[in-house]
């Protein structure tokens, strides 16, 4: 009798499902915690980074690493700096600086996204926006994150009208 575990190939893909997660939760940490900020004049110890954003540094060294496998951050000799990307947009101040909106865009819609399979079972909504009564500040917030998207999609849109590839 064949094992059905000799019958596939490595879960390969399923594999690299699971594990794109983690730079994306990395990001996202890393957004929260505003650690690309500090480092706009240059590179830092772990523990220089810790105190500038007010956590333990032991703490704070796992996500260092793990920013920095997800290619948001550099490390040479223990010191963190941010990559040229994030630099220009993961830095508070800069003009193209999109965490703001993004990191609570992120922190929702993925929240909404866990809750997929759980709406499906149920036919209703488990991650429901109440826009009403939402205050001015959170719908601003809730719509900035969606401004680079919206960017984006007017970009390809235009393309699409300006080529004459109507779909």
């Amino acid at each position: 009798m064949t094992s059905l575990r000799t019958s596939f190939s490595e879960p390969d893909t399923i594999t690299r499902h699971e594990l794109a997660v983690y730079p994306a939760m990395a990001m996202l940490a890393g957004m929260q915690l505003d650690v690309f900020t500090p480092l706009k004049d240059g590179p830092l110890a772990g523990a220089e980074l810790a105190e500038a954003i007010g956590v333990k540094p032991e703490k704070l060294a796992p996500l260092l690493y793990a920013l920095s496998a997800a290619q948001l951050l550099t490390v040479e000799n223990g010191r963190f700096g941010n990559t040229a990307e994030a630099d220009a947009y993961l830095v508070r101040g800069r003009p193209s600086y999109m965490g703001e909106g993004k990191r609570a865009f992120y922190a929702d819609i993925w929240q909404a996204l866990l809750k997929t399979a759980d709406t499906i079972r149920t036919g209703r909504p488990r991650h429901k926006h109440d826009f009403h009564a939402m205050s001015e500040d959170e719908l601003a917030k809730f719509f900035q994150g969606q401004h680079f998207y919206a960017i984006a999609a007017g970009q390809v849109l235009a393309k699409i009208y300006t080529t004459g590839r109507h779909c």
